[in-house]
């Protein structure tokens, strides 16, 4: 069959007339796990041929190079190639009933690619068989029809061997040559296939061009801007590429072009509460800022209570209209205590807000408020801005999306999840729809929880459980009807977990779907990628990129680039290393 070879480093694309033409491969290329391979330019020119989708769907993310090929996923690799549609009009083995790749077997069969696994009477196919470099040999002469053995024997370890004469074929035709350079005088016929040789042979005998991705780019870590005092977040409203660095003693900052500015964006020192784990905590910019200018600060006040006020910008960008400040919502904070106020704020994608709040401080629960729906701490509230459905309350300006899942029954109504200790940052990734949420532990384990943003009502196990453990350590409890947490730590390493972001920027390709985090005693810089329910790819990136910190809190731009924000008063960036 005809194919285009295609230039290094490109992937077929369609254009608007319905033609391929070529497009760069990201750094990396399509696949995160065969980057250096001796094997990945035919395995990116058999992904550009749809002869692979990967191994790990849905995502398909990763080549699997070092897995061996099974007899059925060869079936699937030559329907792909040659483009089979004929399975015959019947079933043609006993053993494959089921298998994903029933269907492509079938039609391999019709086209007399193979004769199944037990001669004579080869009425089974052996899916889950490993194929090795003889069988392989085999398939690819019947697949391609190479009937010339050229000078016969080409190698030395091979005589005798049942597919002996197919191996000479192949080795004619150019597709293999061998199994030891430089040397090549072996073909190794009994050793299995692996699947990024697999796309070297195909490759081969596709007539396809190796295509070479341009080389990962590795990250490094740079300063960014420094001075910052006790900064907390961070962030910049969309179609703006300045960054709000937000201080916890009441202080907003602009850093633009990666120059921190004189002055403040606010002043709000007079008006918030100073104690370790009060101030103001939170920024988010309305979704619609670009026009009506509106961002909103969650702050714990003089009397050490939780706030959100809305102001709006003046008609300088670098400074606000104080003089707008309009209460949204005041929570009512325990007096005897100053700590797990939570108080991050960010917008959804649906436009509505979401409120972080701790479970009202001391330690251990003292009132059980994460797991009482009946008040506002230790909970996610989800609340519109747009709007008041309390006309005639002063502290509450604001509105109930009806879809709440405390709306018409038992429990506050702005509340959208509880059983939280102190989900001090959280973020939500709108690529894969999923909430992150980083909530600080008791004594003994810190969790991440991962669960998609639509779902209303979880409850988090706080106080019944630490992390995945019943609290208090050592009691029983019944955590049925609770999120698991996604990732956990004990205080053997940390003490205090610092939620961050998802990589969706531009820069690294290959990090595309990780989250990153840290641990604000620990200082090291963590990550993990969360994908069809389970957590791959956990690293410590000190080793490559060195403390971070006693970090603060995570940002994002408006490009998507990472920041990492510590106590020492520094912005720090991921970025190319040089």
């Amino acid at each position: 069959m005809t194919r285009l070879s295609l230039a290094l480093g490109a992937v077929l694309i369609a254009s608007s007339v319905g033609v391929a033409v070529a497009a760069p491969l990201p750094p990396g290329g399509t696949f995160t796990d065969d980057n250096g391979n001796v094997h990945e330019g035919f395995i990116e020119a058999i992904a550009a041929e749809g002869i692979t989708r990967g191994c790990n769907p849905p995502l398909n993310d990763r080549y699997c190079p070092g897995s061996f090929v099974k007899r059925s996923q060869m079936a699937a690799f030559l329907v792909r190639a040659l483009s089979l549609t004929d399975d015959g009009g019947k079933d043609w083995f006993t053993d494959d009933d089921g298998s994903t790749f029933e269907a492509d077997i079938n039609k391999l069969a019709a086209a007399g690619i193979t004769a199944g696994c037990n001669p004579p009477t080869n009425d089974r196919f052996c899916p889950d068989g490993n194929v090795n470099r003889g069988q392989m040999a085999a398939f690819l002469v019947r697949a391609y029809k190479y009937t010339d053995p050229g000078k016969g024997d080409w190698f030395t370890d091979d005589d005798g061997n049942t597919f002996e004469g197919d191996i000479d074929r192949l080795a004619t035709a150019g597709i293999t040559l061998g199994c030891n350079p430089p040397t090549n005088d072996r073909y190794c016929p009994e050793d299995l296939v692996r699947r990024d040789q697999m796309a070297s042979f195909l490759g081969r005998a596709e007539g396809l061009t190796p295509m070479i991705p341009p080389p990962v780019v590795e990250p490094a870590i740079e300063t960014v801007a420094t001075g910052f005092s006790r900064p907390v977040f961070a962030t910049s409203p969309a179609g703006d590429d300045r960054l709000f660095v937000v201080e916890k003693g009441g202080y907003i900052r602009i850093v633009d072009n990666d120059v921190r500015q004189p002055g403040a964006f606010l002043d709000i020192n007079d008006l918030v509460s100073g104690a370790n784990e009060q101030g103001l905590l939170g920024l988010a910019f309305h979704p619609n800022y670009a026009g009506n200018g509106l961002f909103y600060v969650s702050y714990t006040d003089t009397a050490g209570d939780s706030r959100i006020v809305e102001y709006q910008v003046s008609s300088d960008p670098s400074v606000a209209d104080e003089g707008t400040a309009r209460l949204i919502i005041e929570v009512d904070q325990p007096d005897d205590y100053t700590n797990h106020n939570g108080g991050m704020i960010l917008f959804a994608p649906d436009g509505n807000l979401l409120f972080g709040l701790g479970d009202g401080g001391s330690g251990g629960d003292p009132w059980g408020n994460g797991q009482n729906t009946d008040t506002l701490l230790g909970s996610m509230l989800r609340i519109g801005v747009d709007g008041d459905d309390f006309p005639g309350d002063s502290n509450r300006n604001y509105t109930i999306p009806a879809d709440n899942p405390f709306v018409g029954t038992a429990g506050a109504d702005e509340i959208w999840a509880y059983g939280l200790r102190n989900p001090w940052r959280f973020s939500v990734d709108e690529t894969a729809d999923l909430l992150y949420i980083g909530d600080v532990g008791q004594g003994r384990w810190e969790e991440i929880d991962v669960t998609p943003i639509d779902d209303g009502g979880l409850n988090y196990g706080w106080n019944e459980l630490e992390g995945n453990h019943c609290y208090p350590s050592g009691s029983s409890c019944d955590a049925t009807g609770t999120v698991p947490a996604t990732v956990e730590y004990s205080h053997s390493y940390g003490c205090s977990v610092t939620g961050g972001y998802v990589y969706r920027g531009s820069e690294f390709a290959d990090l595309a779907g990780h989250y990153f985090y840290a641990d604000y005693c620990a200082g090291d810089l963590l990550s993990f990628k969360y994908e069809a329910g389970t957590v791959a790819a956990e690293r410590n990136w000190t080793s490559e990129l060195g403390k971070v910190g006693s970090v603060t809190s995570f940002a994002v731009d408006d490009a998507q680039r990472l920041y990492i924000l510590n106590e020492a008063g520094r912005l720090l960036r991921l970025a190319p290393s040089s």
